[in-house]
């Protein structure tokens, strides 16, 4: 019995010897100097937001206010944020010495902030998460944006050097759209004098500016205005069109009117009276008033001289964001 009694004795000091030791990461910090107060969604580099398609209901970003530590506070943490103009004009700084465009803030209007205060509640490592709600049809889709939203105050705790977050807004990068599916139809087409490569309209959608369409001159030529139309098979955000003149000739229009439709049916202008140079072998841009069509319709209305009837064109192309 006396042995028992000692063997029991052993398994419970044992027991008791093999119990974990409170861990330190959850003590309760008091030494505000141990701690620090960062954001949560730091990554180090900017936060991009996503800006297209354009839309007046607010896409939101979420972020936070965290605590670095080995432990848990053991109090709340009023944590506040603001918009950090030294860190913006540092940033633009170093991109002016880039040679590159300072960004700009955000529009007062393009943004709201849930809140700026925040709490990191005692024996928590984070606090409840705040928003930034942003309307992409504010921004200018030719400029940068940035807004650096900052831990301005932390209840006395060091604020971390990762205490910033950079949101971007960036200008949008305009892009061909592909040509695979799309069909083109034409008022007038040379389909005998121009050869088996060239004359009809499919050859302005074909990706090779050194084809052409051709208006009928053979017999009786057909006479000004002339049009060539596209159906993408889709509606596209249009943003420009680009014409190339055919390579080998001076001869061509000289004026132009664009026109889209999302039914094919019903036509807005989207250029009028527009000039265009035959002799002008590069691709000759014409940004037009941005929107959603499937039809594009290029209507030549003036020849390069009085009595030109017939007329010809390279390519065409159309870009969208």
């Amino acid at each position: 019995m006396k042995f028992l009694n000692i063997l029991s004795i052993g398994l419970c000091f044992l027991a008791l010897s093999c119990e974990k030791a409170p861990s330190a990461y959850t003590e309760a910090i008091t030494d505000k100097n141990a701690a620090s107060i960062y954001v949560a969604r730091f990554t180090g580099k900017d936060q991009p937001l996503v800006t297209f398609p354009f839309t007046d209901e607010a896409r939101s970003f979420k972020f936070n206010a965290s605590f670095g530590a080995v432990g848990v506070p053991a109090e709340d943490i009023a944590v506040e944020f603001a918009i950090d103009q030294r860190a913006l004009d540092s940033v633009n700084s170093g991109r002016t010495k880039a040679g590159l465009t300072p960004y700009e803030v955000f529009p007062a209007d393009a943004y709201k902030i849930s809140n700026y205060n925040t709490i990191i509640k005692a024996g928590e490592l984070h606090s409840d998460y705040l928003s930034v709600d942003y309307f992409s049809s504010k921004f200018d889709p030719k400029k940068d944006y940035m807004l650096p939203i900052s831990v301005s105050m932390a209840n006395g705790y060091k604020i971390g050097s990762n205490k910033t977050i950079f949101l971007i807004a960036s200008q949008l990068q305009e892009v061909a759209i592909s040509k695979t599916n799309w069909s083109i139809t034409a008022n007038s087409e040379e389909l005998v004098g121009e050869g088996s490569s060239n004359g009809r309209a499919q050859q302005a959608i074909d990706n090779n500016v050194n084809t052409y369409w051709h208006s009928k001159w053979q017999g009786t030529a057909d006479k000004f205005p002339h049009w060539l139309q596209i159906d993408m098979k889709e509606e596209s955000y249009v943003t420009r069109i680009d014409l190339s003149a055919r390579q080998n000739t001076t001869n061509g229009f000289t004026k132009f009117n664009i026109e889209a439709s999302k039914d094919g049916t019903k036509w807005t202008v989207l250029g009028q009276d527009l000039v265009f140079d035959p002799a002008n072998k590069a691709f000759q841009q014409y940004p037009v008033e941005h929107g959603y069509w499937q039809f594009i319709k290029i209507v030549m209305t003036v020849g390069n001289t009085s009595t030109a009837a017939s007329t010809n064109l390279g390519e065409i192309n159309i870009y969208r964001y």
